[in-house]
């Protein structure tokens, strides 16, 4: 019932998708594009159980796109990022076709996403820039400690998708377009399942794309660019769920717990389009949540060095450079920080080092009200927990 459950959501939100695109397609018939990708990933080693269970680590990776090439009569924003191309995103990363040692495997993932295109160099055919995709992903191979075991990376269908790179292209006709581009990219569950300890790969990739319209003519008019405040601050609440590790590895199941989220940060904006900033992170987690942890780090760990460690606090802090990139009311934010003060346990003592990658939607006629959902890691490779905030710009 529930794979049925999982699989018609699923299904909705492509059909969604579709909607949306066929919709802006209609609108804007002269604007839509299409391209073909195809590629090889690699897998990074980043996961316990990695050496034990592939035999080899490159897959085959395909896309289709279906994008919307702004151009001069679009907004302001559109202009200061050199015309960019956004759209949909349908993909499929070939993880079954791997070479593994014994049985646990990995499975394919399909995913959908919304990308964004924007290019930092161009001339008359030729362009270089930054191509990120962020969307959501399918499995049907996950965690199961009977029959899978050394398949820690997911433990849910449902996945978050997530990637970035470089992308040159060459425009061979007006309407025609080769491209060839290199990525990280990473597929996990951010935490809302146990275990997850994430895929993370890097890439290569040829693509072909044809247009419906000829390439916007690049045209810059500083008086015309948005007036912004140079300084400026945010003030936020929220929280999210975490799961406990050292619960799965004691007892193979794992139970959520919230944790919540406090924090502000204070902005200097060079350009309409970017910020830099210095932000305050704050969180309390459920103090039953440390009790068990501490339960389960006694097993794991013995009471010899649960007494050396001390004592758990619930609460942590840490401080994080804050970089922001702006398109008309939304915003896109990565923070990478450093507890200064984190006491929550054995394992998550060693994750002195965070870091946060999110976006905000803000409500130009509410004061400064945005709304925000990030995903918290650690290590640059393993999710935390999910964090959904609301704030407002001070």
């Amino acid at each position: 019932m529930k794979s049925k459950r999982l699989y018609g959501t699923v299904a909705g939100m492509v059909l969604f998708g579709l909607t949306m695109t066929g919709n802006l397609l209609r609108a804007q018939q002269h604007h839509w594009n299409i391209a073909v990708q195809g590629g090889v990933g690699t897998i990074a080693n980043t996961f316990e159980g990695y050496d034990e269970m592939l035999a080899s680590s490159h897959y085959p990776i395909a896309d289709v796109r279906i994008g919307y090439q702004t151009n001069e009569n679009d907004r302001l924003y559109a202009e200061l990022y050199g015309y960019p191309n956004v759209g949909f995103s349908f993909g499929w990363m070939g993880l079954s076709t791997l070479q593994y040692a014994g049985d646990s495997h990995l499975g394919s993932v399909v995913n959908m996403s919304g990308f964004f295109e924007s290019d930092f160099l161009r001339t008359k055919r030729f362009s270089i820039g930054i191509d990120g995709q962020i969307g959501f992903g399918l499995t049907k191979v996950i965690h199961d400690s009977n029959y899978n075991p050394l398949n820690t990376t997911v433990s849910s269908p449902l996945l978050i998708f997530a990637r970035a790179g470089l992308k040159a292209k060459f425009r061979f006709t007006e309407r025609l377009e080769l491209g060839a581009d290199v990525h990280i990219e990473h597929c996990s569950t951010g935490y809302l399942s146990c275990p997850n300890r994430g895929l993370n790969g890097s890439g290569v990739g040829l693509s072909l794309r044809y247009y419906n319209m000829p390439p916007p003519r690049i045209k810059f008019q500083p008086e015309s660019w948005p007036k912004v405040r140079r300084f400026y601050g945010e003030v936020y609440v929220g929280g999210g769920l975490h799961r406990s590790l050292t619960e799965w590895e004691v007892f193979g199941t794992s139970t959520p717990w919230p944790i919540y989220t406090a924090g502000g940060n204070i902005n200097f904006r060079y350009i309409p389009q970017f910020s830099t900033g210095l932000n305050l992170d704050l969180y309390l987690s459920d103090c039953g949540y440390l009790k068990r942890v501490e339960e389960f780090e006694r097993v794991l760990y013995g009471d010899e060095a649960v007494d050396a460690y001390g004592h758990y606090d619930a609460f942590s802090c840490g401080l994080s450079l804050l970089l922001q990139f702006y398109y008309g009311n939304f915003t896109v934010f990565g923070n990478l920080g450093f507890y200064v003060h984190k006491h929550a346990g054995l394992h998550d003592q060693e994750g002195l080092c965070y870091q946060r990658v999110g976006m905000k939607f803000n409500f130009p006629k509410l004061e400064g009200l945005f709304l925000a959902i990030d995903c918290k890691a650690h290590k640059f490779a393993h999710a935390s927990m999910m964090e959904f905030t609301v704030g407002k710009k001070i």
